[in-house]
């Protein structure tokens, strides 16, 4: 509305102008103090016309994400020492022990087994042993004994003594080996015994099967009394059993 109003004002003096210039020549000098004033209305003023009052409803601004990139760790130099490797899934820390413990605790409960199971195969190879033993001192005392007691003269005697000698040997050998191969002090014990009573035998019945015609009976009589009591002692010793 006022630019309107100011257009319509600057047309009006346009023209005026205008036509003043125009008339300039063909009018006569008009005195200036009798012209009459000339005083332009006051213009109205402008009331603004009232805005309509817009209610903006400003929409919910969106928040950016926020997209967080870490930085790639800078690499070690090469003489920094290796990382540790991560644990694998056999080695996490779930309560029980590690299958290589397991491992160890088997292997060594497997090379104690074995180490029993020599000891007492080799104790029991050792008891067969001596019960061998003990078996041909038993036949020693028992069977050869009187055989060489019942011959009727001593040079009989002492040949079946001399045939039966080479096994009484080797029963005195056996002994041996068992004295120096006894897994425990009781058996060396044993063995040692049973060496003891074939020697004593054995010396009992040399004496025996020497003997000759012109011999006093007392001499006869202690040399069977020698025998007897050897044999007795190899009975206790053949008869018993360790325990």
């Amino acid at each position: 509305m006022r630019r309107i109003v100011k257009g319509l004002v600057a047309g009006v003096i346009g023209a005026s102008a205008v036509l003043g210039v125009s008339a300039c020549d063909s009018l006569p000098d008009i005195d200036v103090s009798r012209l009459p004033d000339i005083s332009l209305p006051a213009r109205p003023s402008e009331t603004a016309e009232p805005q309509p009052t817009e209610t903006v409803t400003e929409a919910p601004v969106a928040q950016p994400t926020e997209t967080v990139t870490e930085a790639p760790a800078p690499s070690e130099t090469a003489s920094a020492s290796p990382s540790a490797s991560p644990a694998t899934g056999d080695d996490v820390d779930d309560g029980s022990l590690p299958w290589w413990l397991w491992l160890l605790a088997g292997a060594a409960a497997l090379v104690l087994v074995i180490l029993v199971w020599r000891v007492v195969a080799a104790r029991r190879s050792w008891d067969r042993q001596l019960e061998r033993a003990r078996a041909e001192v038993s036949w020693f005392e028992d069977s050869l004994v009187p055989q060489v007691l019942a011959k009727p003269t001593a040079a009989e005697a002492a040949q079946t003594w001399q045939a039966a000698r080479p096994r009484v040997l080797d029963a005195d050998r056996q002994l041996h080996g068992l004295i120096e191969t006894a897994p425990t002090d009781d058996r060396r014990g044993a063995a040692e015994r049973g060496l003891a009573v074939v020697g004593e035998l054995s010396q009992a019945l040399d004496a025996e099967a020497a003997t000759r015609p012109g011999d006093d009976a007392e001499t006869l009589r202690s040399r069977r009394a020698a025998v007897d009591a050897a044999r007795a002692h190899a009975r206790d010793w053949a008869g018993a059993r360790r325990t």
